[in-house]
């Protein structure tokens, strides 16, 4: 029996075409897109009939790869069974590893498209930081501060506004880590 390689489909790499256009440059056109996936803009066009259609599928792209880096770091394979502090641990421990670029701030690339691009990032990933409503005051503190140290890590990150070294990095997650102690939630 021979293995299949999967190629991907012509949509697909358009997708990642358009996603290293936006690293590399920041913006993104569909113009821009089309030149960088080698294609016509009508060629493109013909998946993506609007760049919110464009943009919305490479913010896709980037919530899956993160969905993926997320279960890992959660060491089980349906995150919606786990606990919300293991949950809210992976999150940090994946926020501080210092894998995030600046074309993962997609939602932010196009002022006219940014509240319907943050409202989908929100969707796709709220189950993972979500904390239920029957969890103690104190715990749901300990939580959001941890989540919100993650998110500040993730979106500095990202945009490379404040570099910060190894060092820096596991201060910051064991300064998180350490509010989740409080947490049996």
């Amino acid at each position: 029996m021979t293995d299949v390689v999967r190629r991907p489909s012509t949509r697909d790499a358009m997708v990642a075409a358009a996603e290293a256009e936006l690293r590399t440059s920041g913006m993104l056109s569909l113009d821009s897109a089309a030149r960088a996936a080698g294609v016509t803009k009508p060629g493109l066009m013909y998946h993506f009939s609007t760049k919110e259609e464009l943009m919305t599928a490479v913010l896709d792209r980037v919530l899956t790869r993160y969905e993926v880096q997320l279960t890992a770091a959660l060491g089980a394979p349906d995150f919606a069974d786990a606990p919300v502090a293991d949950r809210m641990r992976a999150y940090v421990g994946w926020a501080c590893a210092g894998e995030c670029e600046s074309g993962d701030l997609v939602m932010f690339a196009d002022p006219r498209l940014r509240e319907s691009l943050t409202q989908h990032w929100a969707e796709r990933i709220e189950p993972w930081l979500h904390v239920p409503d029957d969890v103690p005051a104190e715990h749901r503190a300990a939580l959001l501060t941890a989540r919100l140290l993650a998110d500040g890590v993730w979106f500095n990150l990202a945009s490379d506004l404040l570099p910060l070294d190894a060092a820096a990095l596991d201060g910051v997650r064991a300064a998180a880590l350490a509010m989740l102690e409080t947490v049996d939630a």
